[in-house]
Parts: structure tokens; sequence; C-alpha cells
């Protein structure tokens, strides 16, 4: 045992194995140690003749149509001869973790089964789940999206199968020696391999933070597994550099290998590529659906395709950011795929065949069908309007340049999602050339595949002092507790007291910090904020204290009450959120006040009235039942084995105890919050809106307790009751619905307008309709709503009209410049009610015409094709004599500002330029 712990200084500094890889296993064995002739590399084998070391490029695949096992395995066969093979040698079998790390802060996607235990249990922090264990772990990396489909062996989705060690100094389980024998034994014994055809290659390996020596398993020109002996941990004071990593010892010595599932069925049946092995179903179907065949991406969409199953299936929401982003990045190679071999077929009839195929052994993703055809539906469309707007967006853009660098086209695409195929596309139409590197596609996934450093919180210096006993976490109902100040003064200009024990709670979590006071010697003073630092709590205050003091502390109490209700809500909110919309919600943030509340989660459309209307129910639902809160502190991988990684909706917590907020049957999270102690205490929930606030991500805002409810309802009433004055100018209502807040968010949706600006809204579109002289019957104040806003946009639509007639008319009028013909329309009246922007589009199909029109607002100006002139830089200069700006297209474009009393001034001064412009 204690030999796994010498210090790893010679093979490290040296880049010389063969202290470490030196096994017995081999020498008694008869295994030899070679250098390869060709890359360098020292491997192992028992045949004495080699003289490469058995990986590519070295050696050429020699298992295609002339397979290396006893027998030809499916994927499930050779997953089940692995597990219980292993579990024969006593390793408990666990089930794989989802594809998207949600326990990781560092990284988006399960990359390999070791990335299960990083960083928490290869860091000692927490237990494994088992020890030793086996795993088959679905993983996912796109980094080498190039090479899927081209190079026969890539793939994007793979499971890794290893068997894990975690060893001690207290607890030896195994280390090189055994681990060495027992992958020998399972190819050999198990599958048949010849034993002369393996070798194993010696290395380093390095990733997720940690390092070490280990062994590259080859046979046939294939790796089929990787043997690593995990030992060190980046450490910027480390003693041992690797590619320029600092590392130091770690307190575990992990044994972490991975056995590629895929090849090694692969290399059982011997076939022309891993993808023919695979997805010959899926393959087939591609084929007699597409026009062209062409098998690069055909190979690469079977792929692609149950990446996506597996993505979508556990979770992940397509968006412009994290795991979001990469999903989204799929669906979009995929389609363009599809239009590449001519394939009209949905998405979704590739996934769901992955999705049948896999129902047995993953039968969660079989049950999420339904919402993944719902998402691969709504990212089709988004992808095709991101087609129409981009090539219009792309051509204006290469009117600007002639050409696009790399960082350029990343920013299109992260920006815009434009690829960069449209942009060379659209070039060569142009005559230009636009050069795009052949792995754009990695080069953006791997940009987005780790989590980016934030901005370095603002140092605060304190002397050292023991951590703070927080009293809130043993009775979050304390009001008043008596305490020893250990420190005061100024903390980064502000003062501040530390106790050694308290009750205000400090922000963090969402939740704003305590206020109230600190009372000694008949005197108060004033706690403002409250804050945590490596376990002291510091009380910012309205003056100092003398050390030693004994003081009394006392909450204000109503607004952590509020606060408290609002948290528990919070968590009740997301169990309503996750019943009523799939279990794929997942907490993006949530902020607390002390009157309101919001909780945004990912999900992958806009909420609807009913959506909000069904998640309010059931909230207030579980509010009843009066369900006991429980609030414990676990070790970590206590937690995880009972709730499993559901509990890190708010955040991945450090360290080895957690803290562990449950609702029974409704919500279970790793929480630092004060909540109430039963469900019922919140009183009430109301659903004040819900709103997009980003691509992917959906927003509820929310009060809680029976006072806030009802002011809110109060003000609800009062909102719609002025709602219903305005639309009486034009409508008869004849009932009014007793809902007002779900009245006005049906209103605020179906105007696309905040909630305080549906006043403005109705005010402005009584007045854009044409005079009646009837008023118009409604049933209720949603329906005349409804026909208020058809109205609106009927006479927009007929605004927009433009009759003949007044063209001609306009034209027949205009001022000759010249060989042109200019239309000049000085007061908003002179449109004759047509909308100015349609009229100025219309005159500008003229010949040899330009158009000056005041709409009320500000100046349109269009030129037609035929007039050589650019139009913005006229309506930024008039647009700074209004007080503000101006732009557009070159021969469409606007001015405003806020100074319309000088708009004649404007017009003439737009005249002069446009004069000065066509002759001289």
């Amino acid at each position: 045992m204690a030999t796994i712990y010498k210090p790893l200084v010679v093979y490290l500094l040296n880049m010389d194995l063969r202290e470490t890889l030196n096994l017995n296993f081999f020498r008694e064995n008869g295994f030899i140690r070679k250098k390869c002739k060709s890359c360098g590399s020292y491997f192992w084998t028992l045949d004495e003749k080699r003289e490469l070391c058995g990986d590519q490029p070295c050696v050429d695949f020699s298992f295609i149509g002339n397979p290396i096992t006893k027998k030809p395995y499916t994927i499930d066969e050779m997953r089940e001869e692995f597990l219980s093979y292993f579990e024969s040698k006593g390793h408990t079998r666990i089930k794989p973790y989802p594809v998207v790390a949600r326990w990781r802060k560092d990284i988006y996607l399960t990359i390999a089964s070791i990335a299960d235990f990083q960083p928490h249990v290869t860091s000692g922090q927490s237990k494994p789940p088992a020890n030793p264990l086996v795993i088959s772990q679905p993983s996912i990396r796109l980094n080498d999206l190039e090479e899927v489909g081209v190079s026969g062996k890539h793939l994007t989705i793979f499971e890794m199968m290893g068997h894990h060690a975690f060893n001690s100094r207290d607890n030896y389980i195994y280390w090189t020696e055994e681990t060495t024998r027992y992958c020998h034994e399972f190819l050999t014994n198990r599958l048949g391999i010849e034993e002369k055809t393996i070798t194993y290659k010696e290395s380093i390996w390095e990733g997720g933070g940690n390092a070490g020596p280990c062994l590259e398993v080859l046979s046939g020109g294939l790796e089929v597994a990787t043997l690593v002996f995990m030992s060190l941990v980046e450490d910027e004071n480390g003693d041992f550099e690797i590619e320029g990593k600092r590392y130091s010892e770690m307190p575990l010595k992990v044994v972490d290998t991975g056995y590629g599932l895929e090849r090694l069925t692969w290399v059982s049946r011997g076939t022309e590529t891993i993808y023919d092995v695979l997805y010959p179903g899926v393959i087939e179907h591609i084929q007699n659906a597409s026009k062209f065949a062409e098998p690069r991406y055909i190979y690469a969409l079977a792929d692609h395709t149950k990446c996506l199953a597996f993505m979508l299936g556990d979770g992940i929401v397509p968006s412009n950011v994290k795991a979001g982003y990469l999903a989204r990045l799929m669906i979009r190679r995929s389609l363009r795929f599809m239009e590449h071999i001519g394939m009209n077929e949905p998405l979704f009839s590739l996934v769901d065949l992955h999705l049948r195929n896999l129902k047995k052994s993953f039968p969660h993703l079989y049950r999420a069908r339904k919402r993944i055809e719902e998402i691969l539906e709504i990212e089709t469309e988004k992808y095709r309007e991101t087609l129409t707007r981009g090539k219009r967006f792309v051509d204006k853009l290469l009117e600007k340049k002639k050409s696009i660098d790399v960082n350029s086209l990343i920013e299109l695409y992260d920006a815009h999602g434009i690829h960069p195929e449209m942009v060379r596309r659209i070039a060569e139409e142009r005559g230009l050339k636009i050069e795009i590197p052949e792995n754009f596609d990695s080069l953006v996934a791997e940009l987005h595949s780790k989590e980016k450093k934030g901005e370095e919180e603002e140092k605060i210096e304190i002397p050292e002092l023991p951590e703070t006993r927080t009293l809130y976490y043993e009775d979050a109902y304390l009001r008043k507790f008596r305490a020893t100040v250990l420190w005061s003064g100024e903390v980064n200009g502000r003062k501040a007291v530390i106790l050694d024990r308290t009750a205000f709670y400090p922000e963090g979590g969402g939740q704003p910090a305590d206020t109230g006071k600190l009372l000694y010697d008949g005197r108060e003073i004033k706690v403002v904020d409250v804050q945590k630092v490596n376990g002291v709590i510091i009380h910012y205050t309205d003056d100092i204290i003398p050390r030693d003091r004994e003081v009394e502390g006392v909450i204000d109490w109503n607004r952590r009450y509020s606060l408290m209700k609002h948290h528990t809500a919070t968590h009740i909110i997301n169990s309503a959120c996750r019943k009523v919309l799939g279990d794929h919600v997942w907490q993006a943030g949530s902020q607390l006040d002390v009157d309101m509340a919001r909780f945004d989660f990912s999900h992958y459309r806009s909420l609807s009235s009913e959506d909000i209307k069904r998640i309010e129910k059931v909230a207030n639902e579980i509010v009843r039942k009066g369900i006991d809160v429980i609030k414990e502190f676990l070790d970590r991988s206590e937690a995880e084995k009972r709730y499993g990684f559901i509990l890190y909706q708010g955040g991945v917590p450090e360290g080895r105890t957690i803290r562990v907020v449950r609702i029974p049957d409704v919500d279970v999270e790793a929480c630092g919050g004060t909540h109430l102690d039963n469900t019922s205490e919140v009183e009430r929930i109301r659903i004040v809106r819900g709103e997009r606030i980003q691509d992917g991500v959906d927003r509820v805002v929310f009060v809680a307790g029976k006072e806030n409810v009802e002011r809110m309802e109060s003000k609800e009433k009062e909102n719609l009751n002025r709602i219903v004055n305005k639309l009486s100018k034009r409508f008869v209502i004849k009932e009014i619905e007793s809902d007002a807040g779900y009245v006005i968010q049906s209103i605020s949706r179906m105007f696309s307008v905040p909630a305080d600006r549906i006043e403005r809204t109705i005010d402005k579109f009584l007045k854009d309709l044409p005079e009646r002289a009837r008023p118009i019957e409604s049933k209720n104040v949603l329906d005349a709503c409804d026909k208020l806003f058809k109205l609106w946009k009927k006479s927009r639509k007929e605004k927009k009209k433009i009759p003949e007639e007044l063209i001609n008319k306009l034209i027949e009028n205009a001022e000759k410049l010249g060989e042109y013909r200019f239309v000049i329309l000085r007061k908003p009246e002179d449109t004759a009610g047509y909308d100015a922007m349609a009229l100025a589009s219309e005159l500008a199909r003229e010949e040899k015409t330009i158009a000056c029109i005041n709409d009320g607002r500000g100046i349109v100006f269009s030129a037609s094709e035929d007039i050589d002139i650019d139009l913005r830089e006229i309506a930024r200069k008039t647009g700074s004599i209004l007080g503000g700006g101006g732009g557009g297209k070159k021969n469409l474009a606007r001015c405003g500002g806020n100074k319309l009393d000088r708009i004649e001034k404007a017009l003439e001064e737009a005249r002069k330029m446009i004069v000065s412009q066509l002759i001289g």
C-alpha cells in the first residue's frame, strides 16, 4: 500500500514512467518494454517481434473484416459483459449519471465516467457512491466535430465504461497491478482477444483538474481502453509541472479507467466504420429518405441525432448560453446536414429512431419523446427564421467589409446564429472569398463547453477570527439573541461589527441580508447589511461597538418573516413549474425581496396565461396541504445518494457537508436560506406575471403571504378598472372578469407589452382607429382587447395600402430638381392618414424620385434605386437638429428627436443637402 504514496517527482519531472508503470504483472507474464520506431512512445507487449506501439497513425486498423473477439457483440451485450465481469470482481454496479453535468461548476457536459466524481469525490470532500464501483457512462465530447462521419471512428456521444477505485491512507482498494490485471483478463478471457495483439502504451493523462500516469490499451490498431492512475491535482503552488500546469499530490489515489463500449463492439464485428455497427437502421432510413448519398453527412447525422436524444432527454433546453448553446449547435448542424443530402423529414424522425432503440437501456429518454419533439419543432422554425434574417444581415455586412476574419465569424454565429457556410455562399455570389476554419464548429463548441470565470469579487480583509456561530440555522424563528463583540472597526470604508454568534442572516443564495439593531449600554446601533466571508459574519452598522461588549441583537422580524415566506414559496414554485411544464425545468436564478420575488428557469417556450394559472394553482395546493419543511445538514455523498442531482438546482455548494432543504414529495435542494417550518405558513401565492427573459429562460414574478397577495390583488383590480374605463370609449363590456391578475397578464401577452404599458397601448390603439358611430359589444374585457387589437392591426394594414391615385398626385405636384422629382410633405396630415414609412417606400418605386415626409415624430426619407445618394448621413444630420439622431438604409431612412418645433428647419436643411448631392 505504501508504494502508491511514494512521491511522484521522478516520472513527472523527467517524464520517465518506468518506475510507476514497470509492473510485476508485465514482468511475471513475459511482457517486454519497447520503444515505438515510429512515434518514440514506450509500450509493453508479449510479441517480441513487434516494433510499433499499435496506435494510429503508427499502424493501420487490422480488425476491419477480421473481428478480434471470440464472438460478435451488440452494444447491450458488450455493456452487460463488462459490468457483470467487474461485479464478479467485487465492484458495485451504479447507474449512469445525466449527460448534463449538474454537479459541476466548471463544465456543462459529462465527458467521461471520472467526470461523475470530480471534483468532490476525487478531492476527498465526499465519499464515492461505492468503492470500488463499475459504471457505463454516456458521455459527450464536441471537440472533434469535423472528424465525425469522416474518420470512421469519431463519435460525439459514446458510453465510457469504467471501473474505479478510490484509495486513501486508511482504505486501500487496488492500484496499478490489479487494474492492469483486470483489464488484461477481461480482454482476453472474457472477450477472447489474442493477448499478443494487445499493447500497453505509456503516457501521461490530465483532465478536469487532475493528472497521473496512464496506460493506453491497444488492439487491432485501435485504442480500446485507457488505464489512468490519478494522483495529482492542479495547484498553482504545486511542485510538479505538466504541459504548463502545476500540480501537487492528491489526498486520494484514484483508479480511473475508460473502456470504449462502442469501440469494443466495433472490433467484435469488424465493420467498415464504427457507425455501421452502431446505427445500421438509422443509416438505412437516412439513405432512403435523402436525395444525395454523401456518407460523411449520413454518418454524422446518425451520430448527432443520438447525441440530441441524450441532450434533450436529460433535460437540456436549447438556448444561447451554456449547455443550451451546445444543444442548439448540434441541432443546427444536423439541420444543415439534412439540407446537404436533400432530406425533407422533420429532425425528430431521426431522433425518434434512437429513442426507440434506446428504450430498453435508457427508458427515461423515451418518456421525454413528446417534449423532445416539441423542442425540435420550435428549434427548426427558429433555424429557418435565422436563415431568412441572416441573408439580409450578411448582405448588409458584405457591403461594408470585403473580408471577415475568424473572430468575426464566431461573433456572427454567437450573436446572430449565422453559420460561416451562409457567409461563404453569399460572399461567393459577390465574387468574394471567405476563409473558414475546417474545425469551426469544434472551435465554437470548445469556447462554450466550460464555465467562464466571473469577475473577481471585492477583496474583504478582516482579522483572523473563529467562524461565527449561525443561530439562524439553529432556530430560524429567533428574533432576539445575546452575543459578544469579537471585533469592530472599518471594512473597506464601512463600519462593521463581528460577533461570536448571530441570528442575522447574511446575503446569499438570492436572499437579501437581514437588518435590525444591536443594543448595548442603552445605545441602539443599526444593522444595515450582513455579509459572510470565509465563515465569519460581518454586520455593517452605523457605528462601531467596543470589543468584548455583550450586545443584544434584534432582527427586523417582519422583514425576515416575509423573506422566509418568499424563499419557501420559491421552492414551491419550482416544484409547481416542474409538475406543470415537465422535469426539464431547472432553476436559472432567483431573487427575493420583502414584497415580491422572482424565479427564473429553463424552458423551451414562453409561458402562456394558462401555464401561469396552472402553476399558481399547483403551488397553492402545496401551501394548503401544510407539509413540513425539513432542514438538515448531510454528508454530500449521502445527500446525493438519497436525492440525486436535483439538489443542485440553486447551484453547487462547496464542502463535504451541505445543508438540504426538503419539502417531502415536493422539492429538495441544497440551500443555505432561511425557511418556514411548514408550507401552510406561506398562506397564499400569487403569480404577478410570467415573462421570457432570454432565449431558453422564463421568469415568474410572484408574491407570497396573505397581506402581500391581498395588496397585489387590490392593485390589480384598480389597474383593471382603469383599463375598463379606457375601453368603454369604444366598447360595451357586458361582464368584467373576477380574476384581475389573470386578465392583465393575458392582455400583456396579447399586446406584447409589459403590464405597466397596457393603458398607454390602449390609448394608442384607440387613437389610430377610424371613427365609428356605434360602440362595439364585447362579452368581457379580454374579448374587448382582442377586438381592439384586431381592429388596430386591420387599420394599420389599410394605412399601409397606399392608393395609386395618391402616389400619382404626389408625383404630379413634386418639385423638379433637374431630372429628379422631389416630394416634400411638411405636415403629418399631408400623408392623408397613411403610414409615412409605407408611403415613402411606395414613392421610392417611382423612377428618379426622392421624398421627405414629416410623420409627426420626425422625418422619413426615401429615394428610388436609380438615384445614387446615401440618405443615412442626411438622416443623421437632420436628426441632430431635432435633438436626436437618425439612420436606416442607404435608400430608406428616418430621423427623430425631442425638439419637433424645429421640424421646418430640419426639412429645409434636408432639402439643401439633397439639392447639393443631386445637382451640385
